[in-house]
């Protein structure tokens, strides 16, 4: 066969050729020439995708507020205690019993907050995020920042979901009663919704103590009628001058005693501080936060006189 004749089996005509590698690169070349004139950058990596955007906790700014709140008077009653004019040591002790509870308080709300999933940064934010104020260096200044709670504050509450509301409402109402125990003239609210509640944990209170009193002698004789002269006047205001009290109330137990006596006046006392968180109703309105909330300031620091201590959350459980 001639030199140039093809084998028998050799593909020949129109069948279709294998492209050349020439041809392959030059074909993967336009491609990417195509894309990229499109506006896609092949060599960077891909941007991540956007961070979820973090569900507010429930009351979140509520309680951040509080934080910034609380720690401003933190830092007040730490003034009070450093720089402050008042040598009294009785006062100063106070103001150690007031801090504590002030401390206390930010803790709790800002474990809540955590808890909740608040980013401890966010928390940390809004606990230096205190406004500059001229340093506070006497235990009234320092009651006058405890009285300062306005009525957009308890209109937060009141809107606050339950636990909250029950939360903040004790710890404004132990605010408010460091107030008192410094000397400030925290004074009661307008009648509100919640009058009647108080009115009935108060009477009780008065004629608690008038047992209590007939039945001591010496020095807790003394802090009996004080108590009961307080209590008297706490009475008086929250339930009007024509209000006529009811002839007694059945007592928890028999008191025969002096030491009976101091039983009873603890019992009766913790029992109504112990109130505070119920006593506004289920469905409260700021009026009646406030209402419950200042008389309680009362009491809870005519209890201190019996030894029991200032509490952060009187009624609540934190």
């Amino acid at each position: 066969m001639d030199g140039d004749t093809r084998g028998l089996g050799a593909r020949v005509g129109g069948g279709r050729s294998t492209p050349s590698r020439r041809l392959v690169l030059l074909g993967g070349a336009g491609s990417i020439a195509l894309l990229a004139g499109c506006g896609l950058r092949l060599d960077l990596p891909q941007p991540p995708p956007p961070v979820p955007t973090r569900r507010p906790a429930t009351d979140e700014s509520l309680l951040l507020a509080v934080v910034t709140d609380v720690a401003g008077l933190v830092t007040a009653a730490g003034q009070v205690l450093a720089r402050g004019d008042d040598p009294d040591a009785s006062t100063l002790r106070t103001v150690r019993a007031v801090r504590s509870v002030l401390r206390s308080q930010l803790t709790v709300v800002r474990g809540r907050l955590t808890n909740a999933g608040v980013p401890t940064r966010t928390v940390d934010a809004a606990a230096r995020a205190v406004p500059g104020t001229a340093a506070v260096r006497s235990a009234p200044a320092l009651a006058s920042r405890l009285d300062a709670v306005g009525a957009a504050q308890w209109q937060r509450v009141a809107a606050a979901s339950a636990d909250t509301r029950r939360l903040l409402t004790t710890a404004y109402a132990a605010r408010l009663a460091s107030g008192v125990l410094l000397g400030g003239d925290v004074a009661l609210s307008a009648p509100s919704p919640a009058r009647p509640a108080v009115v009935a944990r108060t009477q009780p209170l008065v004629y608690a103590f008038e047992v209590v009193a007939a039945q001591s002698s010496g020095r807790q004789r003394r802090t009996a009628e004080t108590t009961l002269e307080a209590l008297t006047r706490l009475e008086a205001a929250v339930s009007g001058s024509g209000t006529n009290p009811p002839a007694g109330w059945s007592l928890p137990f028999p008191v025969t005693s002096s030491a009976d006596a101091s039983r009873l006046a603890t019992h009766t006392l913790s029992a109504a501080v112990e109130t505070t968180a119920s006593l506004a109703g289920t469905s409260p309105t700021a009026a009646a936060l406030e209402d419950v909330a200042r008389w309680s300031a009362h009491v809870q620091a005519l209890a201190t006189r019996w030894d029991l201590p200032l509490t952060a959350f009187p009624g609540a459980t934190t």
